[in-house]
């Protein structure tokens, strides 16, 4: 029986290299796994969106979580010309899933039926201490287990059966809370901590790479947290701005991919043009007959 973690696999960035640098087989191995859905002629895209679609139904694991909140945060609620989101931001110890900024920064935090809840408490914590909103993302099976160990001002939404996001409890505006500095500086690069001492002083910070660190750390020490929160917000959609050109010519299904991975403008152009290669099933018997000869 077809794992179907195999198909999450097909998403992750390992994956979308190979196919960006021509390497198809192991999209074809996907794909002769699912020949009796496939037309006899198909495109790489067609296995990208079929397995997608099996993952709605089988394994609605991390990639599809994060996704899918994406999806329905940027195109439903906002827009890639007004928010930008990030993947795996660090925040101390841990990687806030997905963050989205737009006027103000909010942090979702997914767990999946197949994820643990033991670090959530941590998790959250940490979250707290920069962003504005915090909202854990989850499936029915986790839902009342979060609910009971989640802050009050932490907001909670279901992942549904019907694959649509719910609001269960809405996240409380931390807005007024004291960032904290530390913890944030250590979230951000070099490029954007100076940027943000920049524009609340309207002087670049000048000082070699052994002290800058130290001096901007201060600088932000002093400002506002209010006024911290909106340079946060501001400098990060600029410095993490989405590629509108290339995440607009993907399917839905790779687009936290498309945002997430790190890959050079020829690359991009490259999967792009190549999710559009035309494959038959005369090709997946070649897969097979590989496969046998290999595993002999």
């Amino acid at each position: 029986m077809h794992d179907p973690k195999r198909n999450a696999q097909l998403f992750t960035s390992r994956r979308i290299n190979e196919i960006a640098n021509g390497d198809l087989s192991f999209l074809l191995e996907i794909a002769a796994v699912h020949e009796k859905k496939l037309p006899e002629f198909f495109s790489v895209l067609d296995v990208f969106e079929l397995c997608f679609l099996e993952l709605s139904k089988n394994y609605r694991a991390e990639y599809y979580f994060k996704n899918t909140v994406a999806r329905k945060i940027l195109f439903g609620i906002h827009s890639l010309n007004t928010a930008t989101v990030i993947p795996e931001f660090r925040v101390g110890k841990n990687k806030a899933d997905c963050v989205v900024l737009n006027g103000r920064s909010v942090c979702y935090e997914i767990k999946s039926s197949y994820d643990n809840l033991s670090r959530l408490p941590d998790q959250l914590a940490s979250y707290k201490k920069i962003f504005d909103e915090v909202v854990v993302v989850t499936s029915r099976e986790h839902l009342e287990k979060v609910i009971e160990s989640i802050p009050c001002d932490v907001g909670v939404s279901e992942l549904t059966k019907r694959n649509t996001l719910s609001i269960v409890k809405n996240a409380s505006n931390n807005s007024s809370e004291p960032v904290d500095i530390p913890i944030l500086m250590k979230s951000l690069r070099l490029n954007e901590y100076k940027e943000m001492v920049r524009l609340a002083t309207g002087k670049a910070p000048s000082e070699n790479n052994t002290e800058i660190y130290e001096k901007c750390e201060k600088e932000l020490s002093k400002i506002s947290s209010q006024k911290i929160r909106e340079l946060f917000c501001k400098v990060l959609k600029e410095t993490r701005k989405i590629d509108k050109g290339y995440v607009t010519k993907l399917p839905e299904s790779l687009l936290i991919a498309g945002i997430g991975y790190s890959m050079k403008q020829s690359s991009k152009k490259t999967f792009v043009n190549n999710l559009n290669i035309n494959l038959s099933k005369e090709m997946l018997c070649t897969t097979r007959f590989s496969e046998v000869s290999s595993s002999s």
